[in-house]
């Protein structure tokens, strides 16, 4: 198919296999017979590591992992002060303290993945700014960011990183097509095709928070938190938020009304989109998620005339590691093959 000869192909191997980036590993169709049965080849995951910053208003979670998401250092800490500065300095320190760790050195690490709440604007470098971070400059991700770490930086905000971590590790591992719902102080989502991110021609595709108007009460999270407030709740971050707080009446009727919402905007996605499935995720309280995946997915016909099989409807698995979904990102940049931008030279690292 790519009209190369079986030499080159060899030669190529070769390079990669003497550098450890590739393994031999036998077939299992072959096992035992005579002769020189063909081989397998593997990446080795260890010889690509990855690291992996995610944050919220609140925490800020980070690791360094392998090739196959092979968590191999990881912490979380409470944000204090959310100045773009104070952050970013938290988010490098960190991870300078997670290589130390691990015996490594920056130059082993290919890069590292920032992910933070904002929905995408025009530009990929670009978010537009969140309520709680309202004081933050004008930032320019590929500018901005790469000072305060000693690898090269990618960024892409919280949901489409989550979506890739689902897409790489978590529950979407099989599908083809499938759009992701991002639960947080707001609402957002990411849309894959053919396994592979989709992000439109003004990198803002499957923002489906734009589908509440703020002006409205709508499904997000900072709406419930501004609802318990006016019950006389005293708390002002979605980790304050407990079990005697999902009791409340307000906050029963709130999760009825943010899983009718929900289930239109499930059905929305399944009319346009046509995904195999539409998988739940979030930072918001892990029971209010399940509650809302388990409800809509045991519903039979998402909406009137909509007489075609409806999408699986999934609950996402990485979300304990939201940190996962962004040291993907190096992995997706450099070696997705949607990525490639030109010929690669011998000797490039």
């Amino acid at each position: 198919m790519l009209g190369v000869t079986p030499s080159t192909v060899t030669r190529l191997i070769s390079d990669l296999m003497d550098n450890g980036l590739v393994a031999e590993t036998s077939h299992p169709s072959r096992h035992g017979q005579k002769g020189f049965p063909a081989k397998l080849l593997c990446l080795v995951p260890e010889s690509f590591l990855t690291a992996g910053v995610f944050f919220d208003p609140d925490q800020m979670y980070f690791c360094i992992a392998d090739f196959n998401g092979n968590v191999l250092s990881q912490g979380k800490s409470p944000i204090s002060l959310r100045s773009f500065e104070a952050i970013m300095t938290q988010a490098g320190q960190s991870l300078r303290d997670q290589v130390e760790r691990l015996g490594k050195t920056p130059d082993q690490i290919a890069g590292c993945g920032v992910s933070y709440p904002g929905q995408n604007t025009g530009e990929l470098v670009r978010v537009q700014k969140i309520k709680q971070f309202s004081n933050w400059p004008t930032v320019d991700n590929e500018r901005d960011l790469a000072p305060f770490f000693d690898f090269p930086v990618y960024h892409i905000n919280d949901a489409k990183a989550a979506c890739l971590a689902e897409l790489y590790y978590g529950a979407c591992k099989s599908y083809q097509n499938f759009c992701y719902i991002w639960l947080s102080y707001g609402i957002r989502g990411a849309a894959v095709v053919n396994q592979d991110l989709y992000l439109g021609h003004n990198f803002a595709s499957a923002e489906f928070g734009g589908l509440f108007p703020k002006s409205k009460p709508r499904p997000s999270d900072q709406y419930l938190l501004d609802t318990l407030r006016a019950d006389g709740q005293k708390i002002d971050r979605l980790s304050s938020i407990n079990n005697s707080h999902l009791e409340l009446p307000v906050s029963k009727q709130w999760i009825q009304t943010a899983t009718d919402d929900l289930r239109w905007l499930c059905l929305v996605i399944a009319r346009t989109f046509a995904p195999e499935a539409i998988v739940f995720g979030g930072t918001l309280s892990a029971k209010i998620i399940d509650e809302i995946q388990s409800q809509i997915a045991g519903t039979k016909q998402l909406g009137e005339d909509f007489l075609i099989t409806p999408p699986d409807i999934l609950r996402a698995t990485t979300d304990a590691k939201p940190q996962l979904g962004a040291a993907p990102l190096p992995i997706n940049e450099l070696l997705n093959p949607s990525k490639f931008r030109g010929r690669i030279h011998r000797g490039y690292s």
